[in-house]
């Protein structure tokens, strides 16, 4: 015949398991449970830190991104207004630096249409003299005579004018 045995019976082993048992969870709760309680609570508070940070150094690398992008941008805009600028003065001197040339030009010209004239001017004069003097020596030769000055005066004029309406060839 078979025995059958209860599962739980009353006994004084069963009274010691259980007190054994609270006894352990009191001396566990107190010395391991809170510890590692404390333990997660202060690993999760600092993890909780941790990503506070890395957001706020996400945000300061963002700002500082922007700041950077903005003043590569206005670089490269304070280069470009440079660059004009200067191509702006230079085309400006060199309009000056040509203009000053064109007028030194027209004053050498006007000098030199100036020293032409008054050359030209002492050309004719010279040769009025010369001329007179060879018509001179020539109308002496013909007249074998001395003339007057107001007659040598009058010849030189006379061939003087007729040089002029007639140019040489």
């Amino acid at each position: 015949m078979e025995m059958i045995q209860p599962l739980l019976t009353l006994n004084w082993n069963l009274l010691f398991t259980l007190i054994t048992v609270i006894v352990l969870f009191i001396v566990l709760k107190v010395f391991f449970f809170e510890k590692v309680h404390r333990f997660m609570v202060d690993r999760e508070n600092e993890i909780k830190s941790s990503i506070e940070n890395a957001d706020n150094v996400n945000k300061l690398a963002d700002e500082k991104l922007q700041n950077y992008e903005a003043k590569i941008a206005n670089v490269e805009m304070e280069s470009r207004q440079m660059l004009k600028a200067a191509r702006d003065e230079a085309k400006v001197q060199a309009k000056e630096i040509v203009d000053s040339a064109n007028e030194k030009a027209r004053n050498l010209i006007d000098h030199s249409q100036k020293e032409i004239r008054r050359e030209q001017y002492n050309a004719r004069k010279e040769l009025k003299e010369e001329v007179g003097s060879l018509a001179m020596m020539a109308a002496e030769q013909i007249l074998e005579k001395e003339l007057s000055p107001e007659d040598h005066e009058e010849i030189i004029n006379k061939i003087i004018e007729e040089a002029e309406e007639k140019p040489w060839s």
